[in-house]
């Protein structure tokens, strides 16, 4: 009798555990008709992926986009560098970067301010628009592949932008843009509006604000930046908007208190860099900020911070980069130590590949930082191989404009 009721309850356990199988098993296709392969790596890619599903919702018929988490999500690199895009520029540049990367990169970095005068010069000759400063440099590099990353900076206070002073111009911004969105074949490009707002180094604030003005100055700004490309025709699936902080702050100017709220934001990210004992840590005053510095310390901290300033929002290293002088002795010799660099993009970017929602990285590939500030973070052009071996990790891939829609919530 015991026997018998031994193999009963043995039976019912497999029968519950053939339901459970067919109940949580996860199919490739859902019943509402998305398809979880496109694009995607195979099912036993041990890095895994996040997908954001769109779908209709029958209560509210409203797009919405949940988070399907596997082990992590594949992420893209981009790269930043002091050059004008112009399909010359374009041409010779970013086959260099892809053969530094071994590689496509996904997306190319590149500043321009609301001053520009892209904003105030007849753009509407097809001659015009094709040398004018913002259609210029978003075309060419679409039309080779890579998706534009648009920092919008100010050379003026960013409260003249709420006041209405540079209206006309982000309206003609924002004109610019659609016009070439209308080129079609999906045409999207990211934008951050004034980064690294809470840095001591941007023009955006009068001297002696204090940090409660100018979080709310920059959040008023952007509203206003965002709310303009919408009056002006930008529909809201047209444009991915980046809130591009710097990581490294003062206490009361940390860039949580800067944020302007989940639902005029895509992406969020940081700045952070490892500048050794580059030229720039030398301040005027002779204090010296050398350090080597990894992940522990300018990505994970924040990384943290942002997953719990904006938990469903994909993370961008919007900069990055590092230096080769690794101690005070080596920048006054100038003995650059690149096996040291190398190691640097090896142990940061394994630790970014295995970061759950960081989905790009861009590298910042310059050595003149501005106002004569100058560091070593130029990647070397020959017998380098640091950056290649770092992005050969099979979490980077290239993304098309459409897989990073899949993504983006």
């Amino acid at each position: 009798m015991v026997k018998n009721l031994f193999l009963k309850i043995s039976l019912i356990f497999l029968l519950l555990l053939i339901v459970a199988l067919f109940v949580f098993l996860p199919s490739t296709t859902k019943g509402n008709g998305f398809d979880y392969s496109r694009e995607s790596p195979p099912s036993d890619d041990p890095k895994g992926q996040i997908i954001h599903q769109q779908y209709n919702n029958p209560l509210t018929n409203t797009n919405l986009y949940l988070p399907l988490v596997r082990n992590g999500m594949p992420k893209f690199v981009g790269m930043m560098m002091p050059v004008y895009w112009t399909k010359e520029n374009v041409a010779k540049y970013m086959p260099e970067a892809d053969e530094l990367a071994g590689k496509k990169h996904t997306a190319v970095g590149w500043f321009i301010d609301v001053q520009d005068p892209a904003f105030v010069e007849d753009w509407q000759t097809e001659s015009a628009l094709n040398r004018n400063n913002l259609y210029r440099q978003l075309e060419q590099l679409w039309q080779q592949g890579y998706v534009s990353f648009i920092k919008i900076g100010s050379r003026s206070t960013i409260s003249e932008i709420t006041a209405g002073d540079y209206d006309n111009q982000l309206r003609q911004m924002a004109q610019i843009y659609k016009r070439w969105l209308e080129n079609g074949n999906g045409r999207k490009a990211m934008f951050a509006p004034l980064q690294e707002m809470n840095g001591d180094w941007v023009p955006y604030y009068p001297p002696n604000t204090k940090p409660a003005q100018k979080q709310k100055d920059f959040k008023d700004a952007y509203r206003h930046i965002y709310d303009l490309f919408g009056a002006n025709g930008i529909e809201r699936s047209q444009i991915w908007w980046v809130f591009a902080p710097n990581g490294w702050s003062w206490p009361d100017d940390n860039f949580e208190y800067y944020y302007p709220g989940d639902q005029v934001v895509d992406m969020v990210g940081f700045a952070a860099y490892n500048f050794g004992f580059c030229e720039a840590t030398v301040k005027p005053d002779g204090s010296d900020y050398g350090f080597w510095e990894n992940y522990d310390r300018i990505f994970e901290p924040y990384i943290d911070r942002l997953r719990i300033m904006a938990p469903t929002k994909p993370i961008l290293i919007t900069e990055t980069g590092s230096s080769a002088l690794t101690s005070k002795l080596a920048r006054e010799q100038n003995q650059y130590d690149f096996e040291m660099k190398a190691e640097w993009f090896e142990l940061n970017y394994n630790y970014l590949a295995k970061q759950p929602m960081v989905l790009g990285i861009f590298y910042f590939d310059f050595n003149d930082l501005g106002n004569n500030v100058k560091c070593d973070l130029s990647i070397p052009r020959s017998d380098f191989m640091g950056y290649r071996q770092a992005v050969e990790n099979p979490a980077f891939q290239y993304f098309s404009h459409y897989k990073l829609d899949d993504y983006i919530p």
